[in-house]
């Protein structure tokens, strides 16, 4: 899809109707120019001739031509502008779909991948190179260039080689342009990631996010100074002298013009040009400067956004050939799991990591029963969840649902299953009804809310399910981590009362105060009834309710059994348990 070719391919596609209004007022802002030289000619050339009545219709013309001109202008840079548009939020859908594909994470962590995709995103966010700017840029290039040829036919009227020679000079000047141009592109890609650091130290030192830590700290000089240092480098870089050959090539094109122009005026003079040819000759010379100004101008830009482009189209490629076999399955996943999830030998690690997170884990979790996972930050816990969502395919051994294996199911039906409350929800700056519906069936979420203890939540805000839950908005309120876990909570609930049968939930307790957790782990059987549940937690009040608890250490199960079975044991649950009754008092 790249160069120019791709690009009208993609601007056809985004919008026919757009693109050929740009390319017939390319065409028409590109001959108005010529044609009122050659009709300023005719009124000279009439007045001359002292016939006032072709003076007249010629200025006609002219004024017509100057209309034709400013209109095809307008409307060029208007539907050059819309169609940018449309070509920026086709590129930005095609991105989205590719990245957001149904197959698992593991790609867009490979270091290479994810450097690309981040540089998909960051074309369509810098204004001044993203590809859409190239519907307007090539048309003032294109009609730059149409003005040079037509004023070269004109020219060669006069004499041949003079119309040859300013189409020589005007192509030398545009190559010679064009590779400046070219050079600066690679200039400001090439520090592109001097400019990510740039932003990355202006963000630190103007948004709420840092602002704590930056004040508390002492650290608003130190970020400046960075920012600062930062920007010196980069210029260093994007500053550069044009060399020699441009300026030859332009002071070539300033001795033909200029030399044409006197060649003109002298044979006007001696009665060998008329008046009116000679107006048109000079008024085409100046007309070609014009068109060689606007296309020098178009130049640099039309080359940062053709680089813009490429970068994108190899974003586009390095995720569409990266793909996941969690996507490949097609058989559908209604009712289950109904019998149980099997893991057979199943180990796991992460693209770019020797260290395996998971090591020949064996486990049966039957339907409609409690699972509850505990262990050393680092022992694998979440990663299980992940590999069962279908976000990773393991490195080695088998998932299976009901004797399925989890390839062979339709990953996106299977998901439609699943009811996870991840540790950290994903929180989006939108309303609180959006927050908890996350776009499935438009039904009432009230009794999801209450299930989850939220209802308070909900009740507490300015304008109820409405509100924003961002405080960067009019109206907008931030919540705190507890609040947003129960909300996360009332989500994964909803998705049961459409159809999910499997939930998830990593660390629920998290940021819950000791109210709010004794309030889950007492409502725990009840939000767990008939499902088949996987609890991830360190707080053991709560998985001690479930019907099995694994103990996790470095990717393996070192001990399984209910909470009785495994204090009997009097293992590492056992310890750790008591080590937290010690500190807390047990919530009964």
């Amino acid at each position: 899809m790249t160069g120019f070719r791709g690009f009208a391919s993609v601007a056809w596609r985004s919008g026919r109707g757009l693109f050929v209004l740009t390319v017939v007022t390319i065409g028409l802002s590109a001959a108005a120019p010529i044609g009122t030289a050659l009709a300023i000619g005719q009124v000279v050339a009439g007045i001359a001739a002292d016939d006032g009545r072709r003076a007249m219709v010629w200025a006609v013309v002219g004024a017509g031509s100057l209309l034709l001109q400013w209109v095809a202008g307008t409307l060029q840079r208007a539907s050059a502008t819309a169609l940018g548009e449309e070509v920026d939020a086709v590129l930005q859908h095609d991105l989205m779909r590719a990245v957001s594909a149904p197959g698992g994470v593991r790609r867009l962590e490979d270091p290479a991948t994810a450097a690309l995709v981040e540089v998909g995103r960051d074309t369509l966010r810098a204004d001044w190179a993203r590809p859409g700017r190239l519907a307007s840029t090539i048309g003032g290039l294109a009609t730059g260039r149409i003005v040079l040829l037509a004023s070269g036919i004109v020219l060669a009227g006069f004499h041949w080689w003079l119309g040859a020679g300013l189409l020589v000079a005007g192509v030398w000047a545009a190559y010679e342009d064009r590779v400046a141009s070219r050079t600066e592109a690679g200039h400001h890609y090439g520090a592109s990631e001097s400019a990510r650091r740039m932003r990355y130290f202006n963000d630190l030192g103007t948004t709420p996010a840092a602002a704590k830590e930056i004040r508390v700290f002492g650290l608003p000089d130190f970020v400046v100074a960075r920012h600062g240092e930062t920007w010196t480098a980069t210029m260093q870089r994007v500053l550069t002298s044009p060399g020699r050959r441009p300026l030859i090539a332009t002071a070539f094109l300033g001795v033909v013009v200029l030399g044409g122009i006197v060649l003109v005026v002298r044979e006007a003079v001696a009665g060998q040009v008329t008046a009116g040819a000679t107006a048109t000759y000079v008024q085409t010379f100046l007309v070609a400067l014009g068109g060689i100004q606007q296309s020098s101008w178009s130049g640099l830009q039309t080359e940062l956004a053709l680089a813009t482009l490429d970068r994108y189209d190899a974003a586009l490629r390095a995720v569409s050939s990266a793909t996941d076999p969690a996507a490949a399955g097609m058989r559908p996943a209604t009712g289950m799991p109904a019998r149980a999830i099997a893991f057979r030998g199943v180990s796991f690690s992460y693209p770019g990591v020797d260290r395996q997170v998971l090591r020949d884990l064996d486990l049966v979790i039957p339907a409609r029963r409690s699972l509850a996972v505990v262990g050393a930050n680092g022992a694998g816990k979440t990663s299980l969840v992940k590999l069962l969502c279908g976000l990773y395919q393991p490195t080695q051994g088998t998932i299976s649902i009901d004797e399925r294996e989890l390839p062979d199911l339709d990953i996106t039906d299977w998901r439609r299953r699943l009811a996870v409350v991840f540790q950290h929800p994903l929180r989006l700056p939108m309303s609180a009804y959006t927050n908890v519906r996350f776009g499935r069936a438009d039904a009432s979420p009230d009794a999801a809310v209450e299930r989850a203890g939220a209802t308070s939540v909900v009740e507490a805000l300015p304008n109820g399910w409405e509100t924003v839950l961002s405080a960067e908005f009019d109206g907008g309120v931030e919540l705190s981590g507890g609040e947003w876990q129960r909300l996360g909570l009332a989500r994964a609930l909803y998705a049961v009362e459409q159809g999910a049968s499997l939930l998830v939930l990593d660390e629920p307790a998290a940021h819950l105060d000791a109210r709010s957790e004794a309030e889950l782990y007492r409502r725990f059987l009840d939000l767990t009834a008939g499902l088949t549940t996987i609890v991830i937690s360190h707080r053991f009040s709560t998985v001690r309710q479930a019907s099995s608890i694994v103990v996790l250490d470095e990717g393996r199960i070192i001990e399984q059994g209910s909470h009785d079975e495994l204090l009997e044991r009097d293992g590492t649950y056992a310890h750790l348990f008591r080590l937290q009754a010690a500190r807390f008092e047990d919530v009964t």
